[in-house]
């Protein structure tokens, strides 16, 4: 078995200077110097500096400085190789490599390490090589390994992961003679999940047939894995109340929401809403008709308008027209002058007043648009 001491420090990309020549960081690994460089790496783009000291890792020092100074003006390099055949024997000395590399370079001090890794705490856990504490936990040797190298885990860390996930078996998915790991990954297929149904959908589903003892599972020891069957059932296009809608050419067409919007919103992108969910929202409340919620008919806000701009010849003034897919707002009508304004905000500004004023003298007070007006002394 084969481990190493390396140093990072600063190197500029663009000049190819180190601008902070008396800082670096010392540290050990068993792994690659390549793969140990890609770990620190990953580490820093997801590092969160913590307000308490004692929360701060070995190398939050290192990491802040790489975030602040940018990785790609970082390097690594090797300054020491050990190999020995006992891992306990191995970890005592890189240790102590590490202690006196750290003391050579002053790198705590003057550098990026925080402490030194203590003699005491590797001979502890190193009176017992990993092959012995796998087997007194009945976990694998390879796993263990796995969990303290690359995924840079104390051993008690990776014990305990590796006991609870025994404990806690895996659960994975057969269907047509497919492996999936998530029920996620088969929602996402187009080929397995041609009808689109909703992943949430899918998961309630199995949970409601494991519940009931209706789905194939087995269980398997050597893996520590359980193994459920899926069925066709499962991804059955969900069951949904077709609706009806007058269209402005006066057709009435019938359908689900989804096939409705598409199709219409096609056909009339000024009319009806971008958003299925806009939709759906709208056709749930109850004040909104079919044709209201699709832009087809003029929205509840302003249907009692519609009477004075359609046969009392009233205008919208200014010549703004209402969006109804977008309308927001109260519409004010002036009769005087036969006229809608389409909003309190619209009518303010028409007149250079205040909209709070004018919004609590239309809301609050009941008062009408010509009242306002000769309030403030105006004319029509």
């Amino acid at each position: 078995m084969k481990g190493w001491i390396y140093k990072i420090t600063h190197k500029s990309k663009e000049t190819g200077e180190n601008d902070y020549p008396a800082h670096c960081y010392i540290g050990q690994t068993r792994v690659s110097i390549k793969d140990r460089w890609n770990q620190h790496c990953n580490a820093c783009l997801n590092y969160e500096p913590l307000p308490l000291s004692r929360q701060r890792g070995k190398q939050a020092a290192l990491y802040e400085a790489m975030a602040v100074l940018r990785i790609e003006n970082f390097v690594i390099e090797q300054l020491a190789e050990y190999e020995h055949s006992d891992e306990s024997e191995l970890a005592i000395i890189l240790v102590e490599s590490e202690i006196r590399f750290i003391d050579e370079y002053d790198s705590i001090e003057k550098g990026w390490n925080t402490k030194k890794a203590t003699k005491a705490s590797v001979r502890k856990s190193g009176e017992k090589t990993l092959a012995a504490l796998a087997k007194e936990n009945g976990v694998a040797v390879s796993s263990l390994r796995h969990r303290i190298n690359p995924k840079n885990e104390t051993i008690e860390q990776a014990i305990a992961y590796l006991v609870n996930k025994k404990n806690n078996p895996s659960t994975i998915y057969i269907y047509k003679r497919q492996r999936f790991n998530t029920l996620g990954e088969i929602a996402e297929s187009k080929v397995y999940n041609p009808y689109s149904v909703p992943r949430k959908k899918i998961e309630k589903k199995v949970r409601d047939l494991r519940k009931n003892n209706t789905i194939k599972q087995l269980r398997d020891k050597e893996e520590n894995l359980i193994i459920l069957t899926l069925t066709d059932d499962i991804f059955e296009p969900i069951k949904s109340r077709n609706i009806s809608v007058v269209t402005p050419s006066g057709e009435t067409i019938t359908g689900s929401k989804k096939e409705l919007h598409e199709s219409l919103h096609y056909q009339h992108p000024d009319l009806v809403p971008k958003k299925l969910t806009t939709l759906i929202s709208r056709l749930g409340k109850p004040n909104w008709s079919n044709e209201q919620a699709f832009g087809f008919e003029y929205p509840p806000d302003l249907m009692h308008i519609k009477p004075f701009i359609e046969t009392g010849g009233y205008i919208w003034a200014n010549k703004e027209k209402p969006d109804f897919v977008r309308q927001d707002g109260k519409p004010v009508v002036l009769h005087e002058t036969k006229e809608v304004f389409l909003t309190q905000t619209k009518f303010a500004d028409a007149y250079g007043l205040k909209i709070d004023a004018v919004s609590e003298m239309l809301n609050k007070k009941g008062m009408t648009a010509i009242e306002i007006i000769r309030q403030y002394g105006l004319k029509p």
